[in-house]
């Protein structure tokens, strides 16, 4: 970023320093105040775990104008940075802080402990601004960012009180496995690799492998494999939908897994009519660019500012996507300048700012909307509002959602109401 730029920056945060940025006057001070809050954090929150040296790329000609399955060549300066089961999560504070305690120490107070006394539900508080999908939608991305793998070396064993009702006493936890390759010599705290493409791609429904990615095509169009009732195919093992990432699975992400599999099926039937000679191979990674970036835009510009209904928020992620000059200027006149001040985000300069791109530890952490998933659901139909069921929890996870669709479904609600 440009000197000038730092120094606005700089002051758009000064009201920061006198009243907290959500207590400020109007959305539109605000907004400016967030982002020069933004400025700061992305030049001293961003925290390498790993240093990558520049390389002499040698990609697919194809991989400059598509998303690899696995995230490399991204940056192809960096042909590593963000690749799946490769790059280290980084961190949000200095290293320092970063080191784990010790055993016995991490386990007091016991995290059990900790759990049943501050994370309990005693009674389901509706968030009323918002509907369920808000929920499914966060899961939905979760599930495209971050995941950890675990070690073999053994659980972590929390010692439980006799009528602790946990089905196992004593209670064992998976311990997340740290980097093969991080030594203590690298005088930093241990590190940990990220399963999934640190990238925005849309891996849960494209997967994070070329053999995953590569079962889920249909190889025809450039599209992915629907049933021909509309869903997605089941494992006959699991009784959970075939898709680029399954784990925690409910009925919520398997409507939004079969919707966005279903778009971009559409964008390949569009981009089909408009391009006739583009081969199987083209239609579908254009057609994943396209389906990432409408992603990307939602969660921007109607679930962040849905969930922080402030107006500081509504100014600041409108400007993120659109930039200063707004909505009208970025879609009537086009970009003005490759500044991401001016036009926004999409289409300006790549920057990482003060670290590799990454996603991190903290952000892993602090990412979990759980409350907002309820004991039961009240399943309605669109046309008339009447109530179609009311399954708990527990009847709408894994291999229960498939069969509570296939309920729906049997008593006359089409896909249309169900997505």
């Amino acid at each position: 970023m440009s000197f000038l730029a730092g120094v606005l920056f700089w002051f758009l945060r000064l009201p920061t320093k006198i009243v907290a940025w959500h207590r400020l006057p109007g959305g539109l001070l605000g907004g400016l105040a967030v982002g020069g809050l933004r400025h700061v954090l992305r030049e001293e929150n961003l925290v390498d775990t790993e240093k990558l040296t520049p390389a002499d790329p040698t990609p697919d000609p194809d991989d400059n104008s598509s998303r690899t399955y696995d995230g490399s060549y991204n940056d192809l300066t960096y042909p590593t940075m963000g690749q799946a089961k490769t790059r280290r999560f980084a961190r949000n504070v200095p290293l320092r802080y970063a080191y784990p305690e010790d055993e016995p120490a991490i386990l007091q107070p016991s995290p059990r402990t900790v759990s049943l006394e501050l994370m309990t539900r005693h009674e389901f508080q509706p968030a009323s601004s918002l509907n369920l999908i808000a929920a499914a939608w966060i899961q939905f991305q979760v599930h495209d960012w971050f995941g950890h793998t675990t070690t073999d070396a053994g659980p972590w064993e929390l010692e439980l009180p006799d009528d602790d009702p946990w089905h196992e006493h004593p209670m064992r936890v998976d311990r997340t496995a740290v980097d093969p390759i991080w030594s203590p010599d690298e005088g930093i705290p241990p590190a940990y690799i990220n399963t999934s493409a640190h990238w925005w791609a849309g891996s849960q429904i494209y997967g994070s492998t070329d053999e995953r990615s590569k079962q889920l095509r249909s190889w025809e169009d450039g599209k992915l494999i629907i049933g021909e009732d509309g869903l997605l195919p089941v494992d006959p093992t699991t009784g959970v939908d075939i898709t680029g990432f399954s784990e925690n699975w409910w009925m919520g992400l398997s409507l939004l897994h079969t919707l966005f599999t279903l778009e971009h099926n559409a964008i390949c039937d569009g981009l089909k009519r408009e391009y006739p000679s583009w081969n199987d191979e083209r239609l579908f990674h254009h057609a994943r660019l396209i389906n990432a970036a409408l992603i990307a835009k939602i969660h921007s510009i109607e679930w962040t500012p849905g969930i922080l209904a402030h107006p500081a928020v509504q100014v600041g992620m409108g400007a993120n996507w659109w930039g200063l000059f707004g909505r009208w200027v970025r879609t009537n006149v086009g970009r003005i300048g490759s500044s991401e001040i001016l036009s926004g985000i999409p289409g300006s300069r790549a920057d990482h700012h003060s670290g590799i791109y990454a996603m991190t530890e903290e952000f892993t952490s602090v990412y979990r909307l759980h409350p907002l998933i309820p004991d039961e659901f009240s399943i309605r139909s669109r046309s008339d509002d009447t109530e179609i069921m009311r399954p708990a929890l527990t009847d709408v996870v894994f291999g229960n959602s498939r069969k509570r669709l296939n309920e729906m479904f049997e008593k006359g609600m089409s896909m249309e109401d169900a997505v």
